[in-house]
């Protein structure tokens, strides 16, 4: 069966959003906020309005979450959800003062501001861990970037975040990743099909892939690509000009999207969760047991293994802006981290 009749045949269609990025969805709306379930902000309230990095999908069920159980309205604020088409459009929305808050990863932000002089900076991290592994085959496993030298990997798009994460892994043990032939798998359960024929070595996968494989019971070797090149994941931004005007809405904002991860965390409130993700995508949820499955993975992503929930990893950013330099992603050598991120925000709520 080829990858568009697998698609067909679950239900499921390709995207490809600005930033290169292939995702499967079902039909999803592209906005939404019809939960009525928690306390109504007051007349006084702060609108302010949150761009997803693509679409409504269970990675922003700490939002959603926050928006049913009435979270956000108890900090003063009224929140709109505009899904996204890629990590280009939510920067590009969040700078064209469309939203006030934004989604994506340092190895897209970094270089945006550095190299591009977008006006933004992440005020709080999300991901704690790469959503991204490189899968192979257990009885033919990729455990280090020597092993795909000469070989090929698949990767979700052709200069996306996944080939960049890629490139990282092996400048960071000091090999060419010119010598690794990639070719696009896209970010699906079909691109097991690449695999399965022979056309590649390896493919990078992502969490909610990695997810839909497990519960069919596909076994491979999952290798996350924060062994070798450890950048922090998806993380909050907003405009360097809101950070002084708009700071008790910041503030209040991450409040709020802590408060609906601690919500998720608890077995007993799994139903409100998905009925939270439900409002803004009910096919998300449709199948309710693999959705299950996404929010305990997205649990395990989000946790810090010392904090709590959107606590700001410095060490891993340092550490990732020297990567991103060595390996070329980001062309500037001068600008300090505190120019990328800041801590200011976090660490009042």
């Amino acid at each position: 069966m080829d990858r568009r009749s697998f698609l067909r045949n679950t239900g499921l269609f390709a995207i490809t959003t600005a930033a290169g990025s292939t995702f499967v969805m079902a039909c999803a709306p592209s906005t939404g906020n019809d939960s009525a379930d928690g306390p109504e902000a007051g007349p006084n309230a702060k609108d302010a309005t949150f761009i997803t990095p693509f679409q409504h999908i269970i990675n922003y069920a700490d939002v959603y979450v926050a928006i049913q159980e009435g979270f956000f309205a108890e900090e003063g604020l009224r929140i709109d959800v505009v899904g996204g088409t890629g990590t280009a459009s939510s920067v590009s929305q969040v700078t064209a003062n469309q939203g006030l808050f934004g989604k994506a990863a340092s190895v897209n932000t970094c270089p945006l501001i550095a190299d591009t002089g977008a006006e933004i900076i992440t005020v709080a991290q999300g991901d704690q861990r790469s959503q991204y592994s490189v899968a192979s085959k257990p009885d033919n496993p990729l455990t280090h970037p020597e092993q795909w030298q000469g070989k090929t990997i698949g990767v979700i798009s052709k200069g996306g975040s996944t080939e960049l994460l890629l490139d990282a892994m092996s400048v960071a043990e000091g090999l060419d990743p010119t010598k690794v032939r990639k070719v696009v798998t896209g970010a699906d359960v079909g691109s097991l099909e690449f695999l399965n024929r022979g056309e590649v070595d390896g493919f990078i996968t992502y969490l909610g892939s990695e997810t839909a494989f497990k519960q069919r019971n596909i076994e491979l070797n999952y290798l996350n690509t924060d062994e070798f090149a450890k950048m922090p994941g998806d993380s909050y931004f907003v405009k360097t000009a809101d950070v002084e005007s708009e700071a008790e809405a910041i503030v209040g904002f991450l409040r709020g999207s802590r408060r609906g991860y601690h919500f998720m965390e608890k077995p007993e409130n799994l139903d409100r969760v998905l009925s939270a993700v439900g409002e803004f995508n009910k096919v998300e949820v449709a199948d309710e047991e693999l959705a299950k499955l996404k929010i305990e993975a997205q649990k395990t992503l989000c946790k810090p293994a010392n904090g709590d929930y959107l606590d700001v990893d410095m060490p891993a950013w340092e550490s990732a802006v020297e990567l991103m330099r060595k390996s070329g992603i980001m062309k500037d050598t001068s600008r300090p981290v505190k120019d990328f991120v800041t801590t200011q925000f976090v660490e009042q709520i």
